[in-house]
């Protein structure tokens, strides 16, 4: 079988620590080993068994780092509220660090019986030459996280599932971190940041429906017009118009509560001539 250790690597699991925390206790982390498998020397079965725990981390670990995720925005909404007292602040805190525990845990575990794959010569090697390859690795894959968190914030605070188009770009770069593809990854993770428009100073005034002709009201075409607009929307990524767009949407079930099929006509024809944009 050939090994293929190196062409996956654990998401975030060994961000926890900080760039060198793990190599600062004679740890290396598998993203070091892979940039140092030439220097190191590897044989097909230390590859092989490598792949073998770096599997199995992922698995146990997938379900783990989702409690701290879900404990994390627990805890940071919580701290944005003004009502929220010390004691419910602290209570949160102690369940964040109660889910990270295990993923501490998990991360020493892995990193030992990695470490006890190589031979002692290997060991002194890794090392010696960790802090020149793999910290500055880490620090990257600590950028790209912190970014992707970030995005990911952004866009769970539109209280809407993500759009086709967010959700597949998130998923490509979600493989190229799971890959240890750092670089692209990071060079992906600007594009869409640039895309999505959340770091630019950009007034979102409130869409104005009313000097919009109404296009066919007949009620099966409201109904189809309808139904394209809401299969195009899924190609936005643009943060702006999609919150716009989530205006529009009040306004719709306002007309359709009110039956008025002039206000309902409107809205679309505003929603269609901003899907038309390039």
């Amino acid at each position: 079988m050939k090994p293929i250790f190196f062409t996956i690597i654990l998401s975030s699991m060994f961000a926890h620590a900080g760039p060198d925390g793990w190599l600062q206790s004679g740890l290396v982390t598998p993203d070091t080993l892979r940039s140092l498998k030439p220097e190191l020397g590897l044989s097909a079965e230390q590859e092989e068994k490598m792949q073998a725990i770096v599997t199995e981390a992922v698995a146990e670990g997938s379900p783990l780092e989702k409690t701290v995720r879900e404990r994390q925005k627990a805890f940071h909404t919580l701290l944005r509220s003004p009502q929220t007292t010390a004691e419910q602040a602290s209570a949160a805190l102690a369940q964040l660090l109660d889910a990270e525990a295990p993923v501490k845990q998990l991360q020493l575990r892995t990193l030992i019986r990695l470490r006890d794959l190589l031979s002692p010569e290997q060991q002194e090697l890794a090392i010696k030459l960790a802090p020149t390859r793999g910290v500055r690795s880490q620090e990257l894959a600590g950028r790209v996280r912190a970014k992707a968190e970030k995005l990911r914030a952004e866009i769970e605070a539109l209280g809407i599932s993500p759009t086709r188009a967010l959700a597949a770009r998130g998923a490509e770069i979600e493989s190229l971190i799971r890959a240890g593809q750092w670089q692209s990854a990071d060079e992906a993770l600007l594009q869409l940041v640039k895309d999505t428009q959340i770091e630019a100073e950009v007034a979102i005034p409130s869409p104005n429906f009313q000097n919009q002709p109404t296009g066919d009201t007949d009620l099966d075409a409201l109904k189809a017009r309808y139904e394209k607009v809401e299969t195009l929307a899924q190609q936005l990524v643009s943060v702006p118009l999609i919150r716009q767009f989530l205006q529009a949407k009040r306004a719709f079930e306002e007309a359709k509560q009110a039956q008025d099929a002039e206000t309902l006509g409107r809205i679309l024809t505003w929603a269609e001539q901003q899907l038309e944009q390039p």
